[in-house]
């Protein structure tokens, strides 16, 4: 399960999150809607473990570092992140992406066999950003689903490309529902008119307000009213894609990356 509590996400200028919080199941799409861009790419790279919050925390499972939460979730199309490059044509992304998988290069699938199992044979030589948006989106959701250790997939404004919310909604439908039960979250400008999935707002919140009676006295527990402070996240073992976003956020403390 995807946990968001309570994160936050400043600007050079300006808050670009409020605090938002969430809950994602295996098995399950849900929408964030937020505005603007900017705002949902900040999201998207805190929900994915890509960017430190500013405050509050996202988690996978019972794992609170970031480091695990990366090793478990993918961000797919983010603008001006790790979308597919105008220069690129649909066969580099595939290689590219095949190549930053895990594991030893010869358990790693070879680029063109796997075009042809998946049906990308036919634009393997096409401009990424020019074949048809619903294949464009299907190739990201594949290539994501080819490292094993993904149990999340973080989609960055899926809606901004031509294609009818149906298109998207219904590929990302059969990732969360296929074998692997993908926890699945796409940030969204608007909710689609029939979605009747679980949906969140930027600034929204999951948990109850503490509701607090005052004792017969007439005293309130002034202890009751005192939050414990979170505890400390580990520095993250990936490079922060902060710089992108023109933030001013303080940079992790390295360390050696795993491999």
């Amino acid at each position: 399960m995807l946990i968001a509590d309570s994160v936050t996400v400043n600007g050079r200028h300006d808050q670009l999150v409020p605090p938002t919080s969430l809950q994602v199941m295996p098995g399950e799409v849900h929408l964030v809607v937020a505005d603007p861009q900017i705002s949902r790419t900040a999201l998207a790279l805190a929900l994915s473990g890509r960017m430190k919050p500013t405050t509050g925390a996202v988690s996978w499972g019972h794992a609170d570092s970031l480091k695990t939460l990366r090793q478990h979730t993918a961000l797919l199309d983010s603008p001006e992140v790790n979308e597919p490059e105008s220069h690129m044509k649909v066969r580099d992304v595939i290689g590219e992406d095949l190549a930053l998988i895990p594991g030893p290069i010869w358990r790693k699938p070879r680029p063109k066999k796997w075009m042809e199992q998946h049906g990308f044979s036919d634009v393997a030589t096409q401009w990424a950003d020019a074949i048809d948006p619903v294949r464009r989106l299907e190739l990201l959701l594949l290539l994501a689903a080819e490292n094993p250790k993904i149990q999340s997939l973080v989609l960055d404004s899926p809606d901004r490309h031509d294609m009818h919310d149906e298109m998207w909604l219904g590929l990302l439908l059969d990732f969360a529902e296929s074998h692997r039960e993908f926890a699945v979250v796409a940030i969204v400008a608007n909710v689609p008119y029939d979605w009747d999935g679980p949906v969140s707002h930027l600034g929204s919140s999951w948990r109850e307000p503490l509701e607090i009676s005052p004792p017969e006295t007439g005293l309130l527990d002034t202890a009751l009213l005192i939050d414990e402070a979170p505890e400390e996240e580990e520095p993250a073992a990936e490079e922060f894609v902060q710089e992108e976003l023109d933030l001013d956020l303080p940079e992790p403390a390295s360390e050696a990356k795993d491999n």
